[in-house]
């Protein structure tokens, strides 16, 4: 985990050292804030069928929120790189559907910590009606703690181990983390004064099935009881055996699809540094300017600017 997000850091720093060197015209840094929905894709709820990790997934009833900020580093041609987090808060209910997931009778909210390295390609704004649009993709760590309610009050569902994994000593406890992979794509609008709006659209992939605390197959929820206690019993089969349901070994979840979500919202882009206007180059001093033919600006009489030609 660490060694994850202290490699963002020595990535974002490097790329930024190597485009100060390499990049003639000036880049700049920028800030952002995001506010955004949030929607789950995993086990529960969703379309009137069998679960699955893709769009066609979604149960727009669930759709919460996300807030965030980030920092990026503006490079020529329309690229650059950006750090960015936030938090979000994720939920699913197999109520919301029409299918036999609905007996089982799981619900969760998630909250995610989610912290990511991007890199994202605008295009320019003179490239007509394609002007301000973008595409991005990166890497990511979010931190996700799966929660269900229960009697007026909210439980954390890692510790119970609601599919055996506090009896079974061959299963692990699922982490804390998962690595993701951010992509999507949005527009930008100049509102002048520094200011960018962002219509954004970001997808994330994990490599965890237990967003939703769903993975597997059910487990002898008198074993599960014993060891975690009522609550416990209660998260593994919320339906208590009603139409069949919570059968030791019976089908849970689906753990061929690791969970998924997206968000859909806006950013505000904000220049931290200043943009020099003009074809104008700047030494690596970055206290002289130098044209295109190689001359420096030099006032003569009169107050007139002349061109002192530094080379041919």
């Amino acid at each position: 985990m660490r060694r994850i997000l202290i490699i963002q850091f020595i990535l974002l720093v490097g790329i930024n050292t190597y485009a100060q060197r390499r990049a003639v015209k000036r880049a700049y840094w920028s800030t952002h804030g995001l506010i955004s929905s949030a929607t789950f894709l995993s086990d529960l709820g969703g379309k009137d069928n069998y679960g699955t990790n893709d769009i066609l997934d979604t149960d727009f009833s669930e759709t919460r929120y996300a807030i965030g900020t980030g920092i990026s580093f503006n490079m020529t041609k329309g690229l650059c790189i950006g750090l960015e987090a936030f938090y979000g808060r994720l939920s699913a209910d197999d109520a919301e559907t029409n299918w036999n997931r609905t007996l089982r009778q799981i619900h969760v909210r998630t909250d995610i910590l989610e912290t990511a390295l991007k890199f994202e390609y605008t295009v320019s704004q003179k490239s007509g009606n394609l002007r301000g649009f973008y595409v991005n993709v990166g890497g990511g760590l979010t931190f996700y703690k799966p929660m269900a309610k229960w009697n007026g009050n909210w439980y954390d569902l890692r510790p119970l181990g609601t599919e055996g994994q506090a009896v079974d000593p061959s299963q692990e406890v699922y982490k804390k983390y998962s690595p993701v992979i951010p992509f999507g794509f949005g527009k930008k609008i100049i509102l002048g004064n520094r200011l960018t709006l962002a219509l954004d659209v970001s997808l994330r992939k994990s490599f965890t099935d237990y967003l939703d605390d769903v993975s597997t197959v059910y487990y002898d929820r008198d074993l599960i009881q014993a060891t975690g206690g009522l609550a416990a019993a209660h998260f593994s089969d919320p339906a208590n055996g009603a139409g069949g349901i919570g059968v030791p070994g019976s089908t849970r979840g689906f753990p061929q699809n690791n969970d998924n979500y997206f968000l859909v919202g806006f950013k505000v882009h904000y220049i931290l540094s200043k943009q020099k206007r003009g074809n104008n180059y700047i030494t690596v001093r970055q206290n002289k300017w130098i044209g295109k033919r190689g001359s420096t600006p030099r006032l003569g009489r009169n107050g007139r600017k002349k061109r002192l030609r530094l080379f041919q």
